[in-house]
């Protein structure tokens, strides 16, 4: 009998620096077991705050009863700063692909926070304990950024279970953290292996691998990937596999001021010795090579920035470095202007995935080739 994670999400420092998000909220959203257990645990994270944060409520809703989730026995508690707790252990009968209602009340503002759950809702106020739910409440900045509902202080859920699952990791940018081809791929491998695998996400939206983006906005994208790297992907214990798709961020970012830690040899560097590290660990790398981007809605795109692109993808082509490539760009390029992404692919803005894009990215994937199965 272990703890396997069945749900989880990277820390960033919340959007805007949580001005927006606020407080007095509750989130609502909906996991899948991959595995059945007796237990429940959610874990929770202040790695970015400078004081603790105040859980008001949290429940988990199975079948329409609720459960309700403490910490050392409260109902209402808080996180401590610079680091994460667990919850109290919650005796919950969990079975394999059953769906969980999950109701999180923050009474404080929480600076550890993502969006990764397209289908996430928040309310004003405590609404962890209702039967039924007002509308819905979504903010004017949410549709003007194209923005999930965020997901403050939770960072994993897991479930105690006698047969815990192997990890596999996807690490990556918004790409990955909008889920659009990280469920799809996930309900692949439970529908394939029951929960002997179970895909966790671990994109933070504008995030990049070599450069900490500045400026209020730049917050909100995380630390780059080669110093989150170890928090987000070898925390996991079972960890058998990492699917590596970061990069698309970096080349937006490459200029002449940048070219002393954005640039191919870079990349390339940083790449191999995450690998390195990795395979030393018996951990199986999936690369995906990065999207077009051409189009995009922010300015300044310049050919050299495409021309670093193209080179990293041929890199990752030709490297015997991985053991597995799936050509994310290949597959979402529009092949007269393959700068651009097939319109019949992104979300409108010439560089996310809509559910069409992410489909096609989840199908593409080989399973044997994914998990290392024979």
């Amino acid at each position: 009998m272990d703890w396997t994670p069945i749900w989880h999400q990277a820390a960033a420092p919340a959007f805007a620096m949580g001005f927006l998000a606020g407080k007095k909220k509750t989130v609502v959203y909906s996991v899948i077991s991959q595995v059945s257990g007796e237990k429940l645990r959610v874990r929770f994270s202040n790695h970015y705050g400078k004081k603790p944060y105040t859980i008001g409520g949290l429940t988990v809703w199975a079948h329409g009863e609720m459960h309700t989730v403490t910490r050392d026995g409260s109902r209402v508690f808080t996180v401590p700063a610079g680091e994460s707790c667990y919850s109290d252990e919650l005796t919950l009968p969990v079975t394999m692909g059953e769906e969980l209602e999950i109701r999180l009340y923050y009474a404080s503002k929480v600076m550890d926070s993502n969006m990764i759950e397209e289908n996430a809702v928040s309310y004003p106020g405590n609404h962890t304990a209702d039967r039924e739910l007002p509308p819905p409440r979504r903010e004017r900045y949410m549709e003007q950024y194209n923005l999930y509902e965020a997901i403050p202080g939770m960072d994993q859920i897991e479930v105690f279970t006698g047969q815990p699952s192997k990890i596999i990791v996807a690490f990556g940018d918004s790409i990955t953290a909008m889920n659009r081809w990280v469920k799809p791929l996930q309900r692949r491998l439970f529908d394939a292996y029951g929960g002997d695998y179970a895909l966790m996400n671990a994109g933070i939206g504008g995030n990049c691998l070599l450069y900490d983006v500045p400026g209020l906005m730049g917050a909100s994208y995380g630390e780059k990937g080669v110093s989150r790297f170890e928090r987000d992907v070898l925390r996991f214990s079972e960890l058998c596999g990492v699917i590596f798709a970061l990069g698309v961020n970096d080349v937006a970012y490459y200029s002449q001021k940048t070219g002393a830690v954005i640039s191919l040899e870079q990349y390339c560097s940083a790449v191999t010795d995450i690998v390195d590290r990795l395979h030393k660990a018996g951990v199986r790398v999936i690369a995906q090579t990065l999207p077009p981007r051409t189009g995009f809605v922010k300015k300044g795109y310049t050919r050299e920035m495409e021309a670093l692109r193209v080179r990293i993808n041929g890199w990752i082509r030709d490297s015997a470095l991985f053991d597995y490539v799936l050509d994310a760009d290949a597959l979402l390029r529009d092949q007269k202007n393959p700068s651009f992404t097939d319109e019949r692919y992104h979300q409108g803005d010439h560089l996310h995935p809509n559910q069409a894009g992410g489909m096609l990215l989840a199908q593409a994937y080989d399973l044997q080739k994914l998990t290392g199965e024979v």
